[in-house]
């Protein structure tokens, strides 16, 4: 046995004893070598065996290295076997022993020990009139469906069944069965057995119904012609056995069910813990101040933009978009208005409105976002902050009431005690000169002009909105991200602070108007952190 491509030059040891096992079975080399043997039914099995086998390590050959390879291939799968590959389902030796299922035509010259002709008495009465011309033998295919022309028709077909017939009836050596029934293709009923060509042999073309037909096939039963008659048929419709179905109970629940693991946010912690499916989803802290608060007449500046959830998610995704450092495109403002439903007209005011965001130097930094490159800053940063142990509103209340002044001036947080994981959205976080800043966007509505977002007027909106327990997690979130990717990371070094921007009271001028900044001390983070990973002061500590 040797490799394609002649890698193997030489048969080792064990391959030499299979092929002197194959030797002894009658394998040779010659181009005859699969040839069957004679004799024995064993010796053909033992023979068919080794061309299978064979077959299979000259396939696994193609993908091993080399001889012994194949050796340890060929123990492996003997030692291990794997009944439900198709490879190695063992073969018969022949298929002549098969059952073959063959047209008439396809049978002539053929013989077959056993013979069965189920629908012999099966015919098609000739419906056309092709036949051939008595005197010139000519094809002649009559377009009027002659009387006289069909029944030629109908002479040539029952002549060719006849042929068929003596055919399908000289193909047994040792039996052969018809099935023989007094069909009928017409809607009368009356059986048109006679039309065949076996009704032709038996009833001598004479119509006869199934006694006749019985009567006539009890006269041909002698010597080795046998009549079999079907039973009768149980004509009773099948009908299902009744279906016993058991006694079902549900099953006592004996344990209570712990219920408070789930991926809560921001919003499901300050809204008396009705957060349900939006704390899923982005965008949904989106403050709704001045929803129903409607201008008759609207003026087109930043206060009288529509308020609302929706107008607040469209400011923010255009901040998602913009590339902070070039113009605002009025033609690109026009068109996100129209796709989310706003009227046009409001794109020269966005466009002077969101340069003059964009502009406006930053307190603390003391930067523009104009004034970031790509590289410094990251949009919409989703964060994910695990809840170790239950988190309860009385801890996370009191812990930012002792270190926020902003929080101390609250009502308490009231949400149902959870674990699992916190989502956010950070709407922007950017570096400057080493220190990391958060960054969020705000459009509410607090006044007619943008003298009315002051510091005092901020604050109310940061508490009635707690904006407060926001920041705080965000910070958090920052802060645990910072750490992981800063090797000598300082949260007094690296962390700046928080930024909120109130967008309707920022119009490029300085002053602050319109910009809320904060920061949260240490002790505070370092709490929260703590608290978010189940741990107490004294273990901190």
């Amino acid at each position: 046995m040797g490799r394609a491509g002649g890698r193997v030059q030489r048969i080792p040891p064990d391959l030499a004893a299979a092929r002197g096992d194959a030797d002894a079975a009658g394998v040779d080399d010659s181009p005859a070598y699969r040839r069957e043997p004679a004799g024995d039914p064993r010796r053909r099995a033992a023979f068919n065996d080794i061309l299978h086998i064979s077959e299979l390590l000259q396939e696994a050959a193609s993908q091993l290295e080399s001889e012994h390879a194949l050796v340890r291939w060929l123990a492996q799968h003997i030692a291990e076997p794997d009944s439900n590959a198709a490879s190695q389902q063992m073969r018969l030796e022949s298929d002549k022993h098969l059952v073959q299922i063959v047209t008439i035509h396809k049978s002539k010259g053929l013989e077959y020990p056993l013979v069965w002709l189920p629908f012999i008495a099966r015919f098609r009465k000739q419906d056309q009139a092709f036949y051939h011309d008595r005197e010139t033998f000519a094809a002649v295919l009559d377009l009027g469906q002659d009387e006289a022309s069909l029944e030629l028709a109908e002479a040539e077909r029952l002549a060719e069944d006849l042929r068929l017939l003596y055919v399908a009836l000289t193909r047994a050596v040792w039996h052969c069965s018809l099935g023989v029934a007094p069909l009928s293709s017409r809607k009368s009923g009356n059986s048109d057995f006679h039309l065949s060509a076996l009704g032709r042999l038996l009833q001598a073309g004479e119509a006869m119904d199934a006694a006749g037909l019985a009567a006539r096939l009890a006269d041909f039963c002698h010597g080795d012609i046998a009549l079999q008659r079907p039973g009768e048929l149980d004509l009773t419709p099948w009908q299902a056995p009744a279906a016993t179905i058991p006694r079902l109970s549900a099953r006592e629940l004996q344990r209570r069910i712990a219920d408070d693991w789930r991926v809560t946010s921001y919003s499901g912690l300050q809204q008396h813990g009705f957060s349900g499916g939006q704390d899923l989803l982005p965008r949904l802290d989106v403050d709704a101040a001045g929803v129903g608060e409607v201008v008759e007449e609207p003026q087109l500046t930043p206060h009288q933009f529509p308020r609302g959830a929706a107008p607040g998610t469209f400011l923010h995704s255009l901040f998602e978009e913009l590339d902070f450092t070039q113009p605002v495109p009025e033609g690109w403002m026009a068109e996100k208005l129209q796709l989310s439903g706003f009227d046009a007209q409001w794109a020269p005011v966005l466009t002077d409105w969101l340069g003059g965001v964009l502009k406006t130097r930053l307190p603390g930094p003391d930067i523009a976002l104009n004034q970031l490159a790509a590289r410094d800053k990251q949009v919409e940063m989703a964060f994910y902050l695990p809840i170790a142990q239950l988190l309860t509103a009385e801890r996370l209340d009191a812990l930012i009431r002792q270190y926020d002044p902003l929080s101390a001036d609250t009502p308490p947080l009231d949400f149902r005690q959870v674990r699992g994981m916190l989502k956010g959205f950070i709407d922007l976080v950017f570096r400057h000169e080493g220190r990391y800043y958060l960054l969020d966007y705000k459009s509410n509505w607090l006044g007619e002009d943008r003298e009315a977002y002051t510091r005092p007027a901020m604050e109310q909106a940061m508490r009635a909105h707690r904006y407060d327990l926001q920041y705080q997690l965000y910070s958090l979130a920052l802060h645990r991200y910072l750490r992981h990717r800063l090797a000598d990371y300082d949260y007094d070094r690296h962390f700046g602070g928080v930024i909120y921007l109130f967008l309707r009271g920022m119009d490029g001028q300085e002053g602050g108007q319109g910009i809320f900044t904060t920061r949260p001390v240490r002790p505070l983070i370092d709490g929260l952190d703590q608290l978010f990973a189940g741990e107490t002061q004294e273990e901190a500590s």
